[in-house]
This record gives structure tokens, C-alpha cells and sequence, in this order.
């Protein structure tokens, strides 16, 4: 068995009191297994979404399955001047085998590591399309070029990458080419891995104790109700959401929209006060239960009352090479799903028949689907099996983390973990810099033949 320092956040189980994150719940995904597998695990938590103390003197309680296998450490990552250091420290006295960093923040961390020990990698959907979304919502530009090169500086650094999905996964082998990764001694060696998104094997259980909140909305038994549950991100397409939900209540008095969740961004106009905005001026508004974040102990609850859980999303770089945990979430509850068109999951929900999908951006497609379930109880009843077995089958955490799985059995650095010497670097990066002045005077420089000469 390895020593392994994973470097993520809190697992929802230690985050019973606030709104969880898809970064605690990919934690938890790889830990897990991780533990099932019997291996010692260090796990260095990051607190910047946290509401427990960063430090050993607080220590929350540990599920008592984690048993002897976890010592757990929190550390709050990018916070304090110490941080590097405390790390650092962590690492010398556990002394692992492997890293594994899952997160973009905590892949960057690992970068500070003084450490010989193979690096894997998780960037939990392409980082560099999230940092375009967040311009576009600061309508500025500011920080590209410092997150590129925070991004470069994790692509030199690991052994192994893995995404969410296949699109991801070429995106990185690009990335990657652009980093010098793809070189003359890792031609062939498989950089990039897939690990979708996971369920729990706790999600759907029967014998799962069910918390009662407080504060609940009044909604009629007989109601057919439409569940959201997790952020509004810049992304959300909130237009089509609200005109998908009024054309369903104005043909069906049973459809009933319960969302748990609210804006990810501080901003004046984020997208979750212009939807309730919407919502104020409806005829329905009374079918509109809009509860804000609610803790993770109380979610279970939300999902157990709901008929059909929702995703929508608009049409851009993030959706196509990202992914949506909240529908993993969701059909690992027993909950069918409508979702928009664009990621790659959505697709893989719709061929499995856990769910049904409509097009990006057409309100009148998502009213139908919402309609075609509320009038066909059997059919979403049916179709609610199949998401269970597909959430606690293919998308198991067990299932979807195999190739980490297998790779702390025995990891290996990435075949160029030695890198250029400094003489080949400073030989190579003046060849590259009179080429580009002779292209820029003369149009040559660019030896075509050679590249491209077919044997």
C-alpha cells in the first residue's frame, strides 16, 4: 500500500453547516476509494471555503470509517505568509509516496512542494475557460496573463493530469503541448486521464437518515416539483429557465419550482437576483420557492421531495470542457434529470435514459420536457431507477476514479521529469529567439521539410 498526501479541500461530511462546493465534493471523490483501497492517506485540507478552524488544535470529528487509514490536516492554502512553509512541513513528516492535488488551487500549491516524490494532477474543469467567464462578468481583461502563467507553472510541474470528461481531456493534451510537454521523451506516454463526476456510496441509500429542516416552504402533495439545487454561476441561463418554468405552470397547475442554492459571485447583477426579480413579476410566483443556500445535512431532504432535478446552462468554452456536478448529485438521489445540451455528461445522462435533455437556450423545449414528466408520473418514476443504477454503477466513486486508482499502486514520474539541463534551455531558447527575428524580418525561419517530411 502508498503514503499518500492529497492536497484538496474538506469532504462534505466535515462541512455539515455551510454550502457545499463541487471542490469538497471532488475531494471526497478521491479519498474515498483511496481509503477503500488501504491506503494511509494525508489529507491537507484547504480552509479557504471553510467554516472550521485551520489548525490542529480544533480538529472536526472524523467519520469513524476513515478509521487509522487518515490523519487529516487542516491548512489554509494561499491565506497566510506561512503557508508554503506549513505544506512543506506536513510533507517532510508524513514523507509520501505520491501527491495528489485535486483542484486547480491545490495543483497550484503542490507547485511549492520541494518534493522527488510523482505529482497527479486534477483540474477539475478547464481552468483557463473559468478564468475567461470571470472577465466577461468583470467586463475586464485584467489577470489573463498572470493566470496563464500560474496554469504553465502546474502543466511543467506534474506527472499526471486528469479532467472531467473527454473533452477536458484532449483540452489538457493541448495545454500541455503549448507547456513543452510534448517533447521528444513523452512521445507515447499517456499524460491525460478521465475521472467523471462521482457518487457517493451513500447517495441514494435507503437507510440514509433524512433531516427535516426548518423553514419550509408550503407545497401541495399532489405537486409536481422541479428542483435546483446549487449555484447560479455566470453561466446559469437563467432567461431560458424562467421561460421554460412559466410555459409548464401556465399548462400544468402542478409544476412547482423549489431551488436551494444562489449566486457564487458577488456582483450587483448576478444572475440569481435578476431570476427572483423575474419571479416577483409572474403569475405563478406562489409555485416559486426560493430558499438560498441551505447546509449539506439538509439537501438529502430537498432531494427526497423533489420529482425531477434541473440543470441549464448557456453555450460557451466553460460548458463544453467543464461539467456539472450537481447532476450527479442529483441522479444519485434517485432524482431524473432535464438538463441543457453542451457538456459532456448531459449527453452521457441522455444516452443512459437517466434523464432528458433540450437544447441550449430553448425555453420552449425545456417547458416540454417538464411538462412530458409531470404528466407521465410512471414514465418519471421509471426513469428515476435508471438514474440510480447509472449514479451507483458507471459513476461510482469507485468506478470513476480507477485510473488514480491504479496509479498510486505504483506511481511513476512523467517520462521528462528531469527537464532540460540549464545549458540545452539557454541553447534552445536563443535558436528560438533569432528564428522568430528572422521570421519577423524576412518571412523565413520556418523549416517546413523538416517538420513535415514523410518517410
Amino acid at each position: 500500500m502508498s503514503k499518500i498526501m492529497l492536497i484538496g479541500y474538506n469532504p462534505p461530511a466535515l462541512e455539515k453547516n455551510t454550502k457545499i462546493e463541487a471542490a469538497h465534493y471532488r475531494t471526497w471523490q478521491f479519498l474515498d476509494p483511496l481509503l477503500e483501497d488501504g491506503h494511509q492517506l494525508c489529507l491537507c485540507a484547504n480552509t479557504m471555503l471553510s467554516t472550521q478552524p485551520a489548525d490542529d488544535e480544533h480538529p472536526p470529528e472524523l467519520p469513524s470509517e476513515w478509521g487509522t487509514q487518515l490523519t487529516y490536516r487542516p491548512i489554509a492554502l494561499h491565506q497566510k505568509r506561512s503557508w508554503v512553509r506549513d505544506l512543506q512541513k506536513i510533507h517532510d513528516e508524513f514523507q509520501p509516496d505520491c501527491i495528489v492535488a485535486v483542484n486547480f488551487d491545490c495543483c497550484l500549491a503542490a507547485t511549492k512542494l520541494q518534493t522527488d516524490r510523482p505529482i497527479w494532477m486534477d483540474i477539475y474543469g478547464d481552468y483557463m475557460t473559468i478564468v475567461q467567464a470571470a472577465c466577461y462578468r468583470a467586463g475586464r481583461d485584467r489577470g489573463i496573463s498572470t493566470s496563464v502563467a500560474f496554469f504553465r507553472q502546474v502543466l511543467q510541474t506534474g506527472d499526471v493530469f486528469s479532467g472531467c470528461g473527454t473533452p477536458q481531456k484532449h483540452m489538457l493534451a493541448g495545454e500541455l503541448a503549448f507547456s513543452g510537454r510534448l517533447n521528444s521523451e513523452t512521445f507515447g506516454y499517456e499524460y491525460t486521464q478521465v475521472i467523471l463526476p462521482g457518487s457517493s456510496p451513500k447517495d441514494g441509500a435507503e437507510d440514509l437518515v433524512i433531516k427535516t429542516p426548518t423553514n419550509l416552504p408550503e407545497i401541495p402533495e399532489e405537486a409536481f416539483v422541479v428542483l435546483w439545487c446549487g449555484g447560479y454561476n455566470t453561466w446559469t441561463d437563467v432567461d431560458t429557465l424562467f421561460a421554460g418554468l412559466e410555459q409548464a405552470m401556465a399548462e400544468d397547475a402542478n409544476v412547482h419550482f423549489l431551488s436551494v442554492g444562489a449566486n457564487t459571485y458577488e456582483a450587483e447583477d448576478n444572475v440569481y437576483d435578476r431570476l427572483k426579480q423575474m419571479i416577483a413579476g409572474s403569475d405563478f410566483k406562489d409555485r416559486y420557492h426560493m430558499l438560498g443556500w441551505r447546509p449539506y445535512s439538509d439537501v438529502a431532504y430537498f432531494y427526497r421531495k423533489s420529482d425531477v432535478g434541473i440543470n441549464i446552462d448557456a453555450m460557451h468554452y466553460e460548458t463544453v470542457y467543464g461539467t456539472r456536478t450537481r447532476l450527479v448529485e442529483m441522479i444519485a438521489a434517485g432524482l431524473p434529470v432535464i438538463t441543457s445540451t453542451g457538456c459532456e455528461l448531459s449527453d452521457l445522462i441522455d444516452h443512459k435514459g437517466a434523464g432528458l435533455i433540450f437544447n441550449t437556450a430553448d425555453s420552449v423545449g425545456l417547458g416540454n420536457q417538464i411538462l412530458r414528466l409531470a404528466t407521465n408520473r410512471p414514465e418519471c418514476a421509471e426513469m428515476a431507477k435508471v438514474a440510480l443504477n447509472y449514479a451507483q454503477q458507471d459513476l461510482s466513486f469507485g468506478v470513476t476514479t480507477m485510473p488514480v486508482r491504479n496509479w498510486v499502486k505504483k506511481p511513476v514520474h512523467a517520462p521528462d521529469e528531469t527537464g532540460l539541463s540549464a545549458l540545452k534551455q539557454v541553447e534552445y531558447q536563443a535558436r528560438s529567439s533569432a528564428r522568430q527575428l528572422i521570421w519577423r524580418f524576412t518571412g523565413l525561419g520556418f523549416v517546413a521539410n523538416s517538420l513535415f517530411r514523410r518517410s
